[in-house]
């Protein structure tokens, strides 16, 4: 193991200790055992600006598409969502009795938006939320809908799916707290989230519970030979998803941190030694959805911002954090971009786009810049067209000082731009094979009736270009997601069970793998090239989720050899 990055304890998961039901009784064992994990697992409340009527909700019975006897999965999930979405007190759900006499005259017939229209209207709810679980092997599935029937307004739709029975409840879970707080926003119940709430003050000091080191053997993370990893890590699992990190030194100490977020909180991390300890955390509630964080000093103060792309009740509502005064504070909010830093040669560059719901990104890709102490847009980036500011990475590929562009596709097929001689931006190449895929997307609005119909737009995973070996050669570093032959064939790909890393390098005419890691167990969120542990040498730090990409995570980075070691 290499002298900075040591390995850290892993909390294991064993695949054999999956539970498997082959009765009747062990169904019935486990809905209930569904129930009370749900019970203890529950959503806390959160204080809301409320209207002063009560929003009455109908949950419809849950069709189940499974294999003969997981109908009792049905009570288990109504019951599941009534208590979830019934938490807060604005919300009364409408009592099954009063829903099973209005569905009774519709018979066996399948729910659909005028069925549950009417028995809304029957009711006298203000939402009816229905939907559908799909059990099939090992792959859970769910689709739900929740329509408005006093409001005139687009349905709330929900689609998610998982590994394994174990995943049904954080999968209801989640669905029951998006819709929940698009219910909210759609009633004009607002959440005290326009800023995130701090955990604790930041001290300059590290507290974290002294956890003892253990080794991590070299092939539980194989690179292929080209490359000679020195050092392996991996950290303790978050409870979280963690969908994006960014490595930098953003309190002045001369020593890297490490930043990242979930779906609603930021968190900054340290590695002291063998322990992985928590600096400071902003927590966001169920209405706040994050979805990148980019790091640099752009205003030139000379601390680097937090940039935090993210929505708040559905809006854009991006914001910003310094290190000022001994203390991390918001110095830009509300802002109404999506933003992210792009590394030039030149420099760090911070370039933005706007988005509505219903046609998704707009508007040129800007640089944005700071101007009399506001952020502000300054000229338009000059980019291939149809990119949003997501899905590429300048780069000198040649050698020659001129820009190309590597930039994903819709189907994530990478492909490389350069100018001709009029100026005009060409594609000289693209790949025949996939690299990326996401789970981190936005979600457009849609009227459609059909609840698998929603469009999303992906944020698609960053294209690094760093000269890992300071011999002046570029590479390309870039992860790929396997969703599996038929997944690629899907109009939105759900999960993800494997994953690599990849190393490219431009050829004078295609981009040519160098080489790649083993496959790895999970979905790779997110990935940066920096010192972690401030030992004064690069890794590869690669955020992995396990459970298909909606479990729980961990952190794995190794050491990259300062020689390259293999001819060109």
């Amino acid at each position: 193991m290499n002298r900075g990055i040591k390995s850290l304890p892993l909390q294991a998961v064993s695949r054999g200790q999956k539970s498997k039901v082959k009765s009747g009784k062990g169904y019935k064992l486990f809905a209930a055992l569904l129930l009370l994990f749900a019970s203890i697992h529950g959503v806390g409340a959160e204080e809301k600006t409320a209207p002063s009527g009560k929003i009455k909700v109908a949950i419809l019975p849950w069709k189940i598409n499974a294999p003969e006897g997981l109908e009792y999965l049905r009570d288990a999930i109504n019951d599941m969502l009534a208590s979830r979405i019934g938490s807060e007190p604005p919300i009364e759900i409408i009592k099954e009795s009063s829903i099973k006499s209005a569905l009774s005259k519709y018979s066996s017939e399948a729910v659909t938006e005028d069925i549950a229209q009417n028995i809304g209207k029957a009711v006298n709810a203000d939402y009816v939320v229905y939907g559908s679980i799909a059990v099939i092997a090992d792959s859970v599935s769910i689709d739900a809908k929740a329509i408005a029937i006093k409001k005139i307004t687009a349905p709330i739709f929900f689609a998610s799916q998982g590994k394994g029975l174990e995943n049904i409840v954080p999968l209801v879970n989640e669905m029951a707290k998006d819709t929940k707080a698009k219910i909210f926003n759609t009633e004009g119940i607002t959440t005290k989230t326009a800023a995130p709430s701090e955990s604790s003050a930041y001290t300059g000091k590290f507290v974290a519970k002294e956890r003892p080191a253990e080794t991590i053997k070299e092939d539980d993370f194989i690179i292929a030979e080209k490359i000679n990893a020195k050092g392996i890590w991996k950290s303790l699992q978050f409870p979280t998803a963690m969908k994006h990190i960014e490595i930098a030194d953003i309190d002045g100490d001369k020593k890297n941190e490490i930043v990242m977020i979930d779906s609603h909180s930021l968190f900054i991390y340290r590695l002291n030694g063998q322990k992985l300890e928590l600096v400071k955390e902003f927590k966001g509630d169920v209405s706040v959805k994050n979805y990148s964080v980019s790091i640099a000093d752009i205003n030139n103060s000379g601390t680097p911002e937090i940039y935090v792309a993210r929505m708040v009740n559905d809006r854009l509502n991006s914001y910003v954090l310094e290190y000022k005064d001994g203390e991390f504070k918001i110095i830009a909010s509300d802002l109404k971009w999506f933003a992210r830093v792009l590394r030039e040669k030149a420099g760090p560059m911070l370039i933005g786009q706007k988005y509505t719901d219903t046609t998704g990104f707009f508007g040129a890709v800007q640089k944005l810049e700071w101007k009399d102490g506001r952020l502000q847009e300054a000229l338009p980036l000059d980019i291939p067209k149809g990119l949003n500011l997501y899905n590429f990475e300048m780069a000198d590929l040649d050698r020659n000082g001129t820009i190309d562009i590597v930039a994903f596709d819709e189907r994530d097929y990478l492909h490389v731009y350069n100018k001709d001689n009029n100026g005009v931006w060409q594609e000289i190449w693209k790949s025949g094979e996939f690299y990326g895929g996401t789970l981190n997307r936005l979600e457009l609005g849609t009227s459609s009736t059909n609840i698998e119909a929603t469009d999303f737009i992906d944020i698609k995973p960053r294209i690094i270009y760093e000269d890992l070996y300071g011999d002046g050669i570029g590479e390309i570093i870039i992860g790929r997601n396997d969703p599996g032959l038929i997944g690629r064939y899907m109009k939105v790909v759900r999960s993800y069970d494997k994953s690599e890393m990849i190393d490219l390098t431009w050829e004078g005419y295609a981009l040519e793998e160098n080489w790649k890691t083993k496959k790895i167990e999970g979905y790779i969120a997110d990935y940066a090239v920096a010192d972690i542990d401030n030992d004064g040498q690069k890794e590869l730090v690669i955020v992995i989720v396990m459970e298909g990409g909606i479990g729980k995570s961990y952190i794995m980075a190794y050491k990259m050899n300062p020689v390259r070691n293999f001819s060109r």
